[in-house]
């Protein structure tokens, strides 16, 4: 797993993975600063990552009005998000129990 501008998580389909009990400062002493990014919804802090695989992940998190702690993980591309979620926690180092919700269940 490997870092990437988060300019570069694009694409179509994006799916929701699941929500991950992490911190903004957790991530930032793991991977670096955070990345800001915008849509229709706001701004949002950013943490992106192309897997061994080749998917394209991001951890996400709305700046002003997170309706619930943590962060997304979204991927972009048609991958079952079952794949995507237990390469993520593989490549990344995160523990199964960071997962509060699965998009998939």
């Amino acid at each position: 797993m490997r870092r990437i501008d988060a300019e570069a998580f694009q694409g179509s389909p994006q799916a929701y993975v699941a929500q991950l009990d992490v911190t903004t400062e957790g991530l930032e002493s793991r991977w670096g600063p955070h990345e800001l990014t915008q849509d229709d919804l706001g701004d949002w802090f950013t943490f992106a990552f192309a897997l061994d695989s080749g998917t394209l992940v991001a951890l996400l998190r709305e700046v002003e009005h997170a309706p619930h702690p943590g962060y997304i993980l979204a991927a972009i591309g048609g991958e079952d998000p079952r794949a995507v979620l237990t390469e993520f926690l593989a490549e990344s180092g995160l523990s199964a129990d960071r997962v509060t919700h699965q998009g998939f269940d």
